[in-house]
């Protein structure tokens, strides 16, 4: 069952939606439908892994996710959510510009002017009208692709580059 998640993979099985930011077309694709894994396997729990391409570099900018008319964040980051031990949760750069998720993004992430350096340092979580002020970019992804759960990778980055060189992530 497992390999099934990971064959199936980084692959975009249905067209959800398609979006226009200015003349702009973002096509959205996604995975339609998961292959359900049951018994409790980390696989059952672990989280849905992204890989995505944005419209401008926005590796350093902290994301949070909006509804889908992009007129209210419903989740957004603790300053601490954003530490991994010593370092920051960034996105891990991937072959041929693609970004791996590390925080949790989704279909509907946006970008704050708030850097994960800036924000990860601050003392308490800004008010949801001071993070409305901060957003940078509410459109900012080229693509998105769900790649299966991370507890299918043995090594992510290995795996999903070798996706990409395959083309597995071309529409």
């Amino acid at each position: 069952m497992a390999l099934l998640v990971l064959l199936s993979g980084c692959r975009s099985a249905k067209k959800e939606t398609t979006m226009t930011s200015d003349k702009l077309n973002v096509e959205m694709n996604f995975v339609a439908k998961l292959p359900s894994i049951t018994g409790g396997k980390p696989a059952s729990t672990s989280p849905v892994v992204y890989v995505y391409k944005t419209k401008a570099d926005y590796l350093h900018q902290v994301p949070v996710i909006m509804d889908e008319a992009r007129t209210r964040i419903l989740s957004y980051p603790a300053p601490g959510d954003l530490k991994m031990g010593e370092g920051l949760r960034l996105p891990t750069p991937l072959d041929n510009g693609y970004l791996l998720d590390n925080k949790g993004i989704g279909p509907n992430v946006a970008f704050l002017t708030y850097t994960y350096e800036e924000y990860s340092q601050l003392l308490a979580v800004p008010s949801i009208d001071d993070l409305m002020s901060h957003i940078l970019e509410k459109y900012p992804l080229l693509e998105i692709h769900a790649c299966g759960r991370r507890a299918d990778y043995k090594d992510i980055v290995v795996e999903i580059n070798r996706k990409i060189a395959e083309g597995f992530l071309q529409k």
